[in-house]
């Protein structure tokens, strides 16, 4: 019996010793991190809940209540993919709420959609706020949308979500840590503020802006810790401002933005008063540039205020258009005229109204009455869409050669790779989002 034991212990230590060493193969089991949250397969058409995966490419997928990306997780939308967001028949409409990450990673030839059911995509619904688009938290790490269209996005959030009881922004971002690209997409109709960072490292290049912001609201509203560019962008019919950087907010990181070869139409009027920008505004120790920008019948000029870093902002090289004269008195903004002028470089082409055309390819520039821009939200429909007017420049524009290109982009770091990677644009030489060597937006 002593000797049956003590084969025994001779097996047992020699069992331990070869599970041990380094020459062992072990099974091991690969428990998912987080087994509540739901993968996307094959057989998926609705998405509600914690939810992680890949959208496939071409498919149709519903969005039946908010969706909620844990941290640590990511879902990536392949080209051509179109997602729904109609909700569980209540009154809010559902959301991506990210605390990880999302890719929407469509193609030219495929764009991906972002949408709410058919018969809602009409003109009417422009400003209903439908669905709430994409909220992000303190630990976001991505959102990257390329060849992305999305539309009606707003309306108040429902309970247990970021912006619950209030307004949502059809993007927002909370930590001076995530990375936001968006490029080569399309954006119609926004309650409120399309997108508003507090926080963040920015990438936003040859995308289109219709008709955002019902009686106020930003296309881009930057607050405190905000880094990055915005070029080759086109807006139109904007409430209040195309793009406002400011550094409010408690991040050690200040805001500094780039802002150049972008075209801005017809923004400002649905806002009232003259307490606000219309197209490009500095304000609240935020620093940055603003070149080669092309700015046609908004309500006001480019507009800085004392409160920015003035020593370090610089708006030179843009084009001032007006058709009337109510426009070119507010080419530097009656509230803001010594700041504004502090930083206004002597290369801005600045007249009297009907000054410097840019003889856009076709587009009627003064077709609108100013009766029509203080429309509110009876505006003309032609006047915020960018269909079917051709922004490009025309042989003989004042605003051909008329850029600055000594200059170079805000520099941030990004961590984004392969397809979901920015797209760092370098300046032309002709103003606006349609250099005539082809190098700016590729939409319209």
């Amino acid at each position: 019996m002593k000797l049956i034991t003590k084969s025994l212990l001779i097996l047992i230590l020699a069992f331990a010793v070869y599970a041990c060493s380094d020459n062992s193969t072990s099974v091991i089991i690969d428990e998912p991190d987080n087994p509540d949250v739901t993968t996307i397969d094959d057989s998926t058409t609705e998405l509600v809940g914690a939810m992680r995966g890949t959208l496939r490419q071409g498919r149709t997928y519903t969005m039946t209540g908010d969706v909620i990306i844990p941290e640590g997780e990511e879902i990536v939308i392949e080209p051509g993919v179109t997602v729904i967001a109609a909700g569980d028949g209540g009154d809010i409409g559902p959301e991506f709420t990210i605390n990880g990450s999302f890719k929407s990673l469509g193609t030219q030839d495929n764009p991906v959609l972002l949408t709410v059911p058919q018969e809602l995509r009409t003109h009417e619904n422009r400003f209903a706020g439908l669905w709430g688009g994409l909220q992000g938290s303190e630990t976001t790490a991505a959102i990257v949308l390329k060849w992305t269209r999305m539309e009606f996005t707003g309306g108040e959030g429902g309970p247990g979500t970021p912006r619950a009881g209030r307004i949502r922004y059809g993007i927002w971002t909370l930590s001076d840590q995530t990375e936001v690209v968006i490029e080569d997409s399309w954006f119609y109709g926004s309650k409120d503020d399309l997108y508003r960072p507090v926080g963040g490292k920015l990438n936003i290049v040859r995308n289109v802006f219709e008709e955002m912001g019902e009686d106020g609201g930003d296309i881009i509203n930057v607050k405190g810790g905000t880094v990055g560019n915005i070029a080759y962008n086109l807006v139109i019919g904007g409430a209040t401002n195309a793009f406002k950087p400011s550094d409010d907010g408690e991040s050690t990181i200040q805001t500094n933005i780039g802002i150049y070869n972008n075209t801005v139409l017809n923004s400002g009027f649905r806002r009232v008063g003259l307490n606000r920008g219309a197209n490009i505004n500095f304000e609240n120790g935020a620093r940055g540039f603003a070149y080669n920008n092309i700015v046609v019948n908004n309500k006001r000029g480019i507009r800085v205020l004392d409160d920015s870093d003035l020593s370090n902002i610089v708006i030179d090289n843009n084009l001032y258009y007006g058709t009337h004269e109510a426009m070119a008195a507010e080419f530097i903004p009656s509230d803001s005229q010594e700041s504004t002028l502090a930083v206004l470089g002597d290369n801005n082409l600045i007249g009297e109204a009907g000054d410097h055309n840019p003889l856009f390819v076709n587009y009627d520039i003064n077709r609108f009455s100013m009766a029509d821009y203080e429309a509110g939200e009876n505006q003309p429909l032609e006047m915020n869409i960018a269909s079917p007017w051709n922004f490009r420049l025309q042989q003989g524009s004042p605003a051909i050669g008329a850029g600055r290109t000594d200059f170079a982009p805000v520099q941030v770091s990004f961590t984004l790779t392969g397809a979901a990677a920015p797209t760092i644009m370098q300046p032309s030489a002709d103003l606006g989002a349609y250099p005539t060597n082809d190098s700016g937006l590729r939409l319209n």
